[in-house]
């Protein structure tokens, strides 16, 4: 078969699964946001995202440099989806989590990832999200908890957070349906029904805390990343947008008034340093690797926690990801300011995840 053949052959499997997941995806986002708002359980992704097929034909898209940043885009998509789908790591994922039952999840993640990609679960997510090369001076310490990050205030009502937004995606020139849901019980989280159309924000049912209003920011810069580019992006882009509009909470902004912090700085310092830490424990799982001494100053200077952090169960290879995103956030801010002209974000964004997309050889 000829190279020409053997393209035009990816291309066709590649725009059918495309087609389909677009009607399937969307139903499945709106279920999970609304789980999740309500504290059920997600309901399980489609079964075509999960197929050894699905995987095989992302992975026939990537060899072909014009269809490569479509195959990297459903790489991202579908891999962790059939390493998370697999009995042997279900299983691993569904009993308590603790420090040796984390290893244990972790050996069964590596398996199937060793068996399809031919290196760990750790190391393919660094390196289709940008992150393998992300590294921070190993922090002695996190430093003590921001004092008045948590103080609590006036609540911002959900005319105030359509205010921020609208001011957001005005001056970052991005338009679509941003549906914000309030939640009594879960952790600020946006999903991406459909990239460039919409979006739904679950944010605390009450903020009124730099902190609150802090992390609720953060999901408007999802909303920004989702609604400029294409989906299937870089964690470490994705979470740069996120920071970057999370940067406005630091003065002077843009925003509104009461969502500036004069403390949103050296919050934002501390939790890079706090996912630096994790980052350097995650590497070495499962068994401490070769940087025992490196993993034991990591855990001293997170407290020495009983049990592992709720990321490093559910979330695997996304704290170097963050550590990333601040360097490309803090370097967007300094090019384009917090008034960037119309489309420079999202083409700044673009050539971020050009770069990494270049940058995989898998």
């Amino acid at each position: 078969m000829s190279t020409a053949t053997s393209a035009l052959s990816a291309e066709i499997a590649l725009d059918l699964l495309e087609g389909e997941l677009a009607v399937e995806l969307p139903g499945h986002v709106r279920a999970f946001a609304r789980a999740h708002a309500e504290g059920r359980p997600p309901p399980a992704a489609p079964l075509l995202a999960r197929l050894a097929s699905t995987l095989a034909t992302a992975r026939d898209a990537i060899e072909h440099d014009e269809l490569a940043d479509r195959g990297f885009a459903m790489l991202r998509l579908v891999a962790p989806l059939v390493i998370e789908d697999d009995p042997a790591v279900a299983a691993a994922r569904a009993k308590p989590p603790s420090w040796p039952n984390l290893a244990e999840l972790t050996r069964a993640r590596d398996a199937v990832a060793q068996l399809r990609f031919g290196r760990t679960m750790i190391e393919l997510a660094h390196l289709l999200h940008g992150a393998a090369a992300a590294s921070l001076e190993e922090p002695a310490t996190l430093g003590a908890p921001v004092a008045g990050w948590h103080e609590r205030g006036p609540a911002a009502d959900a005319a105030s957070i359509q205010d921020a937004w609208q001011a957001i995606a005005a001056r970052l020139g991005v338009s679509g349906n941003v549906r914000i849901d309030r939640s009594a019980q879960a952790r600020p989280r946006a999903f991406v029904v459909e990239p460039k159309r919409e979006v739904v924000i679950v944010v605390p049912q009450i903020v009124d805390t730099p902190a609150a209003r802090f992390a609720v920011l953060h999901e408007l810069g999802h909303a920004v990343c989702a609604l400029a580019l294409p989906g299937g992006l870089p964690r470490a882009v994705d979470e740069a947008a996120a920071a970057y509009v999370a940067m406005l909470a630091e003065p002077p902004s843009i925003l509104p008034p009461r969502w500036t912090s004069d403390l949103a700085g050296e919050a934002r310092a501390r939790r890079t340093r706090l996912a630096a830490a994790l980052d350097r424990v995650e590497r070495a799982l499962p068994d401490g690797g070769g940087d025992r001494d490196g993993v034991t100053r990591a855990l001293a200077a997170l407290g020495d926690p009983a049990t592992p952090a709720w990321a490093l169960w559910h979330d695997p290879g996304t704290q170097a990801s963050y550590v990333a995103a601040d360097a490309i956030a803090t370097r967007l801010r300094r090019d384009l300011g917090t008034s960037p002209p119309r489309g420079q974000l999202a083409a700044a964004l673009a050539a971020e995840r050009d770069r990494i997309d270049r940058s995989i050889r898998l």
